[in-house]
């Protein structure tokens, strides 16, 4: 019979804890890391993903509102030039006073009073110089536009409205700061739902004073609506210009 030797034994259960035991250990280890840098493999695939899509929405809602922009200031540009246009258009035959008496005996300096613009002839002339400078297939103003055209005669404002290529105001302010009032309440009666922010503002601009001492025809385009790569908004245009009167005497 094997005698029992203590210390021979001692020596094979620690070869067995070096052997066993930490192989066991870097097993479960390895596998720890594993799952862990799997875990890490997904989540930055996600990051990633998620960072591309962002990445493409931004990218997306920028090229629309470029496209936006782009239309927006083709259709400011196609107003103005309409607006210059058909402030161009004087009635001679309501305006024969102003034109016979185009300069002061004693200054030489020109007259402009009683010169007026035929507001009919003025709104077919921004029409078509409007869709002559911006032709999109699926815009129509026709129905959203408002024009004034105003004159002095002996310190008073004459205006003319038109609008909805049919209704018609003529009326004569003794304060032309009114002006702006009275094409407010013909937008409230030609669009009654026109809510407070749709409001026009002419006196507040400085430059708009003009109005007071001359010929001026202003032009207002209700809620254009403008469609991008994706999304259609809506905006209201004004624009306003001077009749060019030494063309014309």
């Amino acid at each position: 019979m094997k005698k029992f030797n203590p210390k021979v034994d001692n020596e094979i259960r620690n070869i067995g804890n070096i052997i066993c035991y930490p192989t066991e250990n870097k097993l479960k280890k390895a596998v720890r890391i594993f799952q862990s840098e799997r875990g890490g493999g997904f989540g930055t695939i996600f990051l990633g993903l998620a960072a591309i899509l962002l990445a493409f929405v931004v990218f997306i809602n920028i090229a629309d509102y470029s496209i936006f922009t782009y239309k927006r200031n083709a259709i400011s540009k196609a107003m103005d030039y309409a607006v210059t246009a058909a402030a161009q258009q004087i009635n001679k035959t309501q305006s024969i006073v102003g034109v016979a008496n185009a300069f002061d005996e004693d200054t030489g300096e020109k007259l402009l009073e009683g010169v007026e613009i035929d507001i009919d002839m003025a709104n077919r002339t921004f029409l078509t110089m409007f869709y002559e400078n911006y032709k999109p297939d699926d815009l129509s103003i026709a129905n959203n536009l408002l024009i004034c055209a105003t004159s002095t005669m002996d310190g008073k404002l004459r205006y003319s409205i038109k609008a909805d290529t049919e209704q018609k105001l003529d009326g004569v302010l003794d304060n032309p700061v009114l002006i702006e009032e009275r094409i407010n309440q013909a937008m409230d009666q030609l669009w009654p739902d026109t809510e407070d922010n749709s409001q026009v503002y002419i006196i507040g601009n400085p430059k708009t004073n003009m109005i007071e001492n001359g010929t001026y025809l202003f032009a207002y385009i209700k809620d254009i609506k403008i469609t991008g790569l994706y999304l259609q908004r809506q905006i209201s245009l004004s624009s306003f210009a001077g009749a060019k009167l030494e063309r014309k005497l």
